[in-house]
């Protein structure tokens, strides 16, 4: 993660300095680097806050990833149509491992004030949801859990008035949360360590869906099994195809870490006449369902890659030139669709996961074609491989990416043609060679070029 955080921080300069004097290349990394400024209704709420704690000191807690990143949430929680706002903050008089707690504040005759606090059993707070489709919003808090090394914790709770309720708790290694069963409700998929009456233990997907007594809180519908061997989980993600065959059809795509190398398994969520069920159709109790042979990776995660509304796997292989020593590895990536047990796949391409494009391949390129990046990451020069004579490859097009400050200045050459743009970053492509059997002209780089942005 460090070094890619050192990578990504190597372009965004390589972007700047095109443009900017050294100047204004800090400048705009501070400003990237310093916490959001306060809106007037956020700086209210930060000093009602302030108020309720006397004068406390305290420091605001922002959500690690999901949806609300901010440390101030405004959303409505209770059901009543307006909004409430949720603050995550720790008491820093307090040790270093100061417990963190969650106010809820109302807006009351125009002024905030603080209607419930309470201390949560996380060291931090990883994510933030709104939960809805019952009868009134529900607050689910994913948190880091000091207890046991390596799980969260899921706590949801509701707010009744002025007190907040916890309704269900439970430890995890990783979740999901959506509508897999088409009942427009959330439901609520972890995964996470088990013990069976035996002391055996294992690693299971459970769906909790709410309590269909009507009561507040939730209760596991069905349960599968997970492959083990899976040590570290990076995303988990459920997919209602729109063209699914059978109505309430989903499918979860978890992608984790067999030791080094990634890998995803896929479970299918089925409404059935008797209940809800969850098949793993990658492993099973006994190990890896026949056939299907997981394709492996360094560091990409399944995603809809085509937009047809399913997930596609991508297994990775060296490029030609490259061995496990090398200093700069540049993978050749190949896309699979998990159909009945066996993985097929619909094509190969370069994929840049720090710019978030991709470049596909042609089939004869596969195995005669290698890529070389440039020192910042920002290029990339695709040439003809032969192991025979590999000081004499043939370069045959290149990918660069550039500010759009230094593409709009003219600095850049004009080998290079506009290929597409996402925010500030410019995507070119220059044609170094035309006359080998590789060679592709810039209409076919157009169209091979997929910007994943």
């Amino acid at each position: 993660m460090k070094k890619r955080l050192l990578s990504w921080l190597c372009v965004l300069l390589a972007l700047l300095l095109t443009s900017c004097s050294a100047t204004n290349v800090i400048t705009s990394v501070d400003a990237l680097l310093r916490p959001p400024r306060l809106t007037n209704d956020q700086n209210n709420i930060y000093d009602a806050l302030s108020t309720y704690l006397s004068g406390k000191d305290m420091h605001l807690v922002y959500p690690q990833k999901g949806e609300y990143l901010s440390a101030f949430i405004q959303q409505d929680l209770d059901g009543d149509g307006l909004d409430e706002a949720a603050v995550f903050y720790q008491l820093t008089a307090s040790t270093s491992s100061a417990p963190i707690n969650m106010a809820i504040l109302d807006r009351q005759s125009g002024t905030w004030m603080v209607v419930s606090d309470i201390q949560l059993d996380g060291s931090g707070v990883e994510d933030f949801t709104v939960l809805k489709g019952g009868s009134k919003p529900l607050i689910a808090v994913g948190l880091s859990y000091a207890g046991e090394s390596g799980n969260s914790l899921m706590q949801i709770f509701g707010l009744y008035g002025k007190e907040l309720r916890l309704l269900f708790s439970r430890t995890y290694l990783a979740k999901t949360i959506c509508n897999m069963i088409g009942d427009d409700k959330e439901e609520i998929l972890l995964v996470y360590p088990n013990e069976d009456s035996e002391g055996v233990q294992s690693v299971q997907a459970g769906l909790f869906v709410a309590d269909s007594t009507g009561q507040p809180g939730f209760t596991q519908a069905a349960a599968c099994q997970i492959n083990p061997e899976i040590v570290r989980y990076q995303q988990l993600s459920a997919v209602l195809p729109a063209n699914s065959s059978v109505s309430g059809d989903a499918y979860i795509y978890l992608d984790g870490y067999r030791g080094s190398s990634m890998l995803t398994e896929e479970l299918a969520v089925k409404l059935t006449a008797t209940g809800i069920e969850i098949e793993n159709l990658t492993w099973r109790d006994s190990g890896q369902v026949e056939g299907a042979d997981y394709p492996q990776r360094v560091m990409l995660n399944s995603m809809d890659i085509n937009g047809d509304g399913w997930y596609e796997i991508p297994g990775q292989e060296l490029l030609p030139g490259y061995t496990e020593e090398s200093a700069d590895i540049v993978y050749l990536t190949t896309w699979y669709r998990h159909i009945n047990h066996r993985y097929q796949p619909l094509y190969s391409a370069y994929v840049s996961s720090l710019l978030s494009y991709q470049f596909v391949f042609p089939s004869d390129w596969v195995g005669n074609v290698t890529a070389y990046r440039g020192p910042y990451g920002n290029e990339v020069t695709f040439s003809v491989w032969d192991d025979r004579q590999p000081m004499e490859d043939t370069a045959l097009m290149s990918l660069r990416a550039v500010s759009i400050a230094s593409w709009r200045s003219g600095k850049v050459s004009p080998e290079y043609e506009y290929l597409d743009s996402r925010g500030q970053i410019v995507f070119l492509a220059r044609v170094i060679d035309t006359k080998s059997r590789y060679s592709l002209t810039m209409e076919d780089i157009r169209e091979r070029f997929k910007n994943m942005g």
